[in-house]
């Protein structure tokens, strides 16, 4: 039953490390997609060309369409990151649960096979 509970430990491991870096490569992504976005953004508004009449309008509303959707992306990166911080937090506390249940229930056994 020692063998078990070292199993599970092992296997709880690897899960929490899954996990965190799970959540570190979504915050990284999507921190990169923005100052991509911002990046191209600022590339585009500083294009030479005219920038008056028509031109100059149309770039002020993509630059106001290109800021909502950066400033949409953030918020949701920073609701998915705490809503995968809870996930995170849940299935660590399962996983923990889970080896106190192996880990009783190999003392259990234990008990059992000395009894005998």
């Amino acid at each position: 039953m020692e063998k078990m509970v070292e199993y599970v430990d092992a296997w709880m491991k690897s899960q929490k490390d899954f996990m965190e870096k799970w959540a570190t490569s979504q915050k990284d992504m999507m921190g990169s997609w923005s100052e991509a976005t911002k990046k191209f953004q600022e590339s585009i508004s500083t294009m030479s060309g005219s920038q008056e009449g028509p031109a100059k309008e149309m770039m002020a509303l993509y630059n106001s369409w290109l800021t909502t959707m950066v400033n949409s992306s953030k918020n949701f990166a920073q609701e998915l990151e705490k809503m995968q911080e809870t996930w995170k937090s849940a299935v660590e506390k399962q996983m923990e649960m889970s080896r106190e249940m192996v880990k009783k229930m190999s003392e259990l056994f234990k008990q059992s096979r000395e009894k005998k």
